[in-house]
């Protein structure tokens, strides 16, 4: 609704260059967007670091929830991220001198067992031709030889896989794989630790508290109400005739009991609709019976403003 100022208070304002004799009056009461802070992760309280009343700054600590789980958790994701870089590392790393070594010697002894089978072999041909040996010797004979021909193939193929100063592609790439897994676990198990953790968004006033230490908060479920000093505004009313003559942007200025000077704000939402439309008001008699909510938001020292609080804002008619 719409009041013309007090006489001796418009006087006042006038006298000291803070309004205008045309200036124009609208009740009002201060309005507060509260910022709820809540765990996305159920728990326990734990702890509660802020009480009701207090003003709290970006990055304090509000509250923490039990943590036992996600800190093992997290210990365990950081120990397997651990061993699978040092699996790659031992991978990309070339066989140990000793290494080499052991399958040089092993290379050497299949060589020398393949000489002697292919001594073996060809002194037993000779003696199958004069039928001093059995078809089923000289059939073993072959089959050693084969072997030991396969045997240092292998020994030599191992002797070069360890001078290699890289192990196997395949293995590699499922190494760096089990690396992305990990690191990848190792992010999410922080990020559910720190969710354990709730800090304050930005500087705001405690509004209230909802929870105590001990309690089971479910997640989603808010333990503390903060309301910012930017997300104070004023709300007004005002009648249908001069709705026009407060678009958004129009500049008002705001009295509240006990401030000490008048609090310069700028209208920043008009609603489309009417607070209050009664049938027998829609004739053209009655329409300054509609009123419409505006909000105005200070633009400086918005916490001199309470929520519930009653305000006048008054303004400027243009001529």
């Amino acid at each position: 609704m719409v009041d013309k100022p007090p006489a001796a208070f418009m006087a006042i304002l006038v006298f000291f260059g803070l309004a205008q004799p045309d200036t124009m009056t609208y009740q009002g009461y201060g309005e507060g967007e509260y910022v709820l802070v809540a765990p996305q992760i159920a728990g326990t309280l734990e702890t509660l670091d802020t009480e009701r009343g207090q003003t709290v700054y970006k990055g304090d600590l509000l509250f923490t929830l039990e943590h036992a789980d996600e800190t093992a958790a997290l210990e365990q994701a950081k120990a397997e991220a651990d061993h699978a870089q040092s699996t790659l590392a031992d991978l990309l790393k070339g066989k140990r001198p000793t290494e080499i070594d052991t399958l040089a010697a092993q290379r050497d002894q299949a060589g020398a067992a393949l000489k002697l089978a292919a001594i073996t072999y060809a002194r037993d041909q000779q003696q199958f031709r004069v039928n001093a040996v059995s078809q089923a010797t000289l059939d073993a004979d072959k089959a050693t030889l084969d072997q030991a021909k396969g045997h240092l193939a292998e020994t030599e193929a191992d002797v070069a896989t360890g001078e290699l100063s890289t192990g196997r592609t395949d293995a590699i790439r499922a190494a760096e794989a089990d690396i992305a897994a990990d690191t990848a676990a190792v992010a999410s198990a922080q990020w559910r630790l720190d969710q354990k953790t709730l800090t304050a968004p930005s500087d705001a006033f405690v509004f209230d508290t909802l929870y105590r230490p001990g309690e089971f908060i479910a997640a989603g479920q808010p333990v503390v109400s903060l309301l910012p000093a930017p997300n104070i505004r004023a709300r007004f009313f005002v009648p249908e005739p001069q709705l026009a003559s407060v678009p958004a942007g129009t500049e008002v200025k705001i009295h509240c009991d006990g401030c000490a000077e008048l609090i310069l704000a700028h209208v920043t939402y008009v609603s489309p609709q009417a607070e209050y439309s009664p049938p027998e008001l829609y004739n053209q008699d009655n329409r300054a019976r509609l009123l419409y909510l505006l909000e105005a938001t200070p633009d400086e020292k918005p916490e001199l403003l309470h929520p519930g609080q009653p305000v006048d804002v008054m303004v400027g008619i243009e001529k």
